[in-house]
């Protein structure tokens, strides 16, 4: 019998579930301050949770850090955790997961772009029994080209292993705590969350909702770190850059085999008409070291992956805490659950 989200738990308990709201953070100064306001307003209208805030910083540059320090100073349920260097913002938010005491777990971007105005729906689909509960865009203000690369990435990612991700959806999501026990089992250096909890989750939900223009400063996701999220997101949840080259190296083989077929019936029929060879040999030889590098880049970029997971190094290393009870270490030790 599978378990049920703990949402049925905690309501057949009587008490006020506690939902954690986990926010990544970097150089963010500007936004801060304007996002807790708002994430207060809208929790404070939610009586029926507690709530309590985990805010990543994940090094920043600017004053982000002490502009939450300020913060949580004020308010004992405001969470800060700071990372020794930048691990950059998947592994800020499966942090904040780790981290998480609520029965479920909401992670929203500091820039506020994605409204909590829907933590409402969200907890009610969650209260439905789903476990993973995910904002979809109505509208993405952004150009045909990055549209229609966006689109195409979401069309090979559903008919690669099985996956089910919602398209046009990004990391504004609740996730029940079952799910998040199911994460803390999981250590991979490159990872793509979205793929990871679709995979993860039982009976996902998407809710469509608009999201707004950043106020201040800007994004922190331009052409290459996409290119780079929708890279791994390929590698981690699929095998098929591999398989594409070995059905890629047996068509030219093949197709090779016909060539030297037809030089050969063409030097047996027309000896004086057949080529010299020379320039045929070596732009075969060239063509053929080229895919020979190519493939061999594609099993590299595997056995690396496979190399940095099998170390078993810490996925972060976190600098400072902010309104824990627990130190660093035993912190870090409770971020992985090793059974």
């Amino acid at each position: 019998m599978q378990d049920a989200p703990s949402s049925t738990v905690e309501a057949d308990s009587g008490e006020r579930p506690l939902i954690s709201i986990v926010v990544p953070v970097y150089n963010e100064q500007d936004n801060i301050p304007r996002t807790y306001k708002k994430l207060k307003e809208e929790t404070d209208n939610l009586g029926d949770y507690k709530f309590e805030f985990i805010f990543i910083d994940n090094r920043s540059t600017d004053n982000s850090f002490m502009t939450l320090v300020d913060l949580a100073e004020e308010d004992k349920d405001l969470r800060v955790v700071r990372f020794a260097r930048n691990f950059g913002f998947q592994k800020s938010v499966l942090t904040g997961y780790r981290l998480a005491r609520g029965e479920a777990a909401i992670q929203i971007d500091a820039d506020l772009q994605d409204p909590p105005a829907m933590f409402g729906p969200f907890l009610k689909k969650w209260q439905e029994g789903h476990d993973v509960v995910v904002g979809v865009r109505r509208l993405r203000k952004e150009s045909r080209f990055l549209h229609s690369m966006r689109r195409m990435y979401y069309w090979l990612m559903a008919r690669l292993e099985g996956e089910h991700l919602v398209q046009n959806a990004g990391d504004f999501r609740l996730i029940d705590k079952s799910l998040i026990a199911r994460l803390r089992r999981i250590h991979e250096p490159h990872m793509y969350l979205r793929g990871m909890i679709s995979s993860l989750s039982r009976n996902q939900v998407g809710i469509e909702y608009d999201r707004e223009k950043r106020e201040f400063g800007e994004s922190k996701y331009g052409l290459l770190p996409l290119l780079a999220l929708a890279m791994d997101g390929i590698l981690t949840h699929s095998s098929f850059p591999l398989r594409i080259s070995f059905y890629l190296g047996i068509s030219i083989a093949f197709l090779a085999a016909l060539l030297s077929a037809f030089y050969l019936v063409l030097f047996l029929v027309w000896p004086t008409q057949s080529p010299p060879g020379f320039t045929t040999t070596q732009l075969l030889i060239l063509f053929g070291i080229g895919i020979n590098s190519s493939f061999l880049g594609v099993v590299g970029i595997y056995v690396g992956r496979i190399y940095d997971q099998v170390r078993i190094r810490p996925l972060t290393i976190i600098s400072d805490l902010v309104n824990f009870e627990e130190s660093i270490e035993v912190v870090e030790r409770s971020l992985v659950d090793e059974k």
